[in-house]
């Protein structure tokens, strides 16, 4: 931990919690990653990065519009890195499994997780402890 990929960037769009929000810059604090909010920017050039993490809320089951439109947006240059997801859902159970499968076969994205606040142990940062196990797949 503590280590990046290579050059990573953390793109997400956040909801009215803003979880998604701190998952994204608590994980980079850990990987040494920038981050970007992508309902405040409008390009970004990608070629300085290795790998890709998208971060996403779900409203009515849908990722947030930033995160699709980005991803619909920059298909050609998001085709030669490495790209992760992760949803920051509601449900942690069943229902918040199928829900990240639904969002990454919609996305593309194969290497996809979610955490849920609701019933997560959080650390001081106020982010699910799971996070921790998922970043040590870096």
């Amino acid at each position: 931990m503590g280590e990046t990929m290579g050059n990573t960037a953390i793109l997400y769009a956040t909801g009215l919690t803003k979880n998604t929000k701190k998952i994204a810059e608590y994980v980079a604090g850990k990987i040494g990653a920038d981050t970007f909010n992508l309902k405040e920017i409008t390009m970004l050039d990608l070629d300085a990065y290795d790998t890709i993490v998208f971060g996403t809320g779900i409203h009515a089951g849908s990722p947030y519009k930033p995160v699709v439109s980005f991803i619909e947006k920059n298909g050609s240059q998001l085709a030669n890195k490495k790209i992760k997801l992760f949803i920051s859902c509601m449900f942690s159970d069943e229902k918040g499994s199928k829900q990240c499968l639904d969002v990454a076969d919609r996305l593309g994205i194969s290497d996809a997780v979610y955490f849920c606040k609701k019933g997560e142990t959080m650390n001081a940062a106020g982010v699910s402890t799971k996070v921790d196990d998922w970043i040590k797949g870096f």
